[in-house]
């Protein structure tokens, strides 16, 4: 089975892959997060996996807006507890790091340990970009902020376990397929959808009160400005229930009358909370 995800060797998006798929998978990189999306369009891969939230960074608008655009579907939702580490050199010691290379978010996630080290913080375009640029340059002074499985890979040695600041620092993936390639004896018991209402008074009201009455509890609600539209909003919820249930078919019919476009970015299992 080959996966798709973006990133290189190390990224946190193939610890997660792991988490999900195990290890008896065919984990493969691409750069960008549109490049995952095309890779599963075309079938060079049976699915993606892909960062969706982060409970401090938020929202991957890029994602969202992909997820909307293409002909895929979202069949899993997988939580992953992100752990920031600091790898140096076989045999190195914190006194020696100076400089720490990593993701800007990585380097905000950690920036309490980093002042308090007196270690200066240097963006990289990854983490585990930076682990391989760290590894490459030998410099005993340097440092990157990565994941436990780039310690491994770049053979680099984990001088500080866990230096993230919050300790609930948690990413949901999606796991994407082509839309033809859903499986037939997939569970839904969440849905994902995107819809648009129509230009009135109380129409988005109107369009989560069909949700409610319908007895649908609501997980997720966010807006998000159509770019091509200024000023006009799509909007993005997450509810339990499966859509083959008869209450969210009905929910998702009445919508309708509310609503000038909605669309179903997903039905799977939920995931586990970590």
């Amino acid at each position: 089975m080959k996966v798709a995800y973006q990133g290189i060797e190390g990224a946190y998006s193939e610890a997660a892959l792991y988490k999900h798929f195990g290890k008896n998978v065919e984990a493969i990189g691409y750069e960008t997060f549109d490049d995952v999306f095309e890779a599963v369009k075309k079938g060079e891969v049976d699915c993606g996996i892909l960062p969706f939230e982060n409970t401090i960074a938020g929202s991957l608008i890029r994602n969202y807006d992909l997820l909307v655009k293409e002909d895929v579907f979202a069949i899993a939702e997988v939580f992953f507890r992100i752990r920031h580490n600091l790898l140096s050199h076989k045999r190195n010691v914190l006194k020696n790091i100076k400089e720490a290379y990593s993701h800007p978010h990585a380097l905000e996630q950690c920036r309490e340990f980093l002042q308090k080290h007196k270690i200066k913080p240097i963006p990289e375009y990854d983490t585990a970009g930076a682990a391989k640029l760290v590894k490459e340059r030998g410099k005993k002074e340097e440092a990157a902020i990565a994941s436990e499985l780039c310690a491994g890979i770049y053979s680099l040695e984990i001088i500080k376990r866990g230096i993230e600041t919050s300790k609930h620092n948690t990413t949901k993936f999606l796991v994407i397929v082509k839309k033809g390639n859903v499986p037939s004896n997939l569970k839904k018991e969440k849905t994902s959808i995107a819809f648009k209402t129509k230009h009135y008074p109380g129409a988005l009201v109107n369009c989560l009160q069909r949700l409610s009455k319908n007895g649908i509890n609501m997980t997720k609600l966010e807006s998000r400005l159509i770019p091509e539209n200024p000023w006009e909003y799509l909007f993005y919820v997450d509810f339990e229930g499966g859509m083959d249930d008869k209450n969210v078919k009905l929910a998702l019919s009445e919508m309708d009358a509310a609503a000038t476009f909605i669309k179903v970015l997903g039905s799977y299992p939920m995931g586990k909370k970590e």
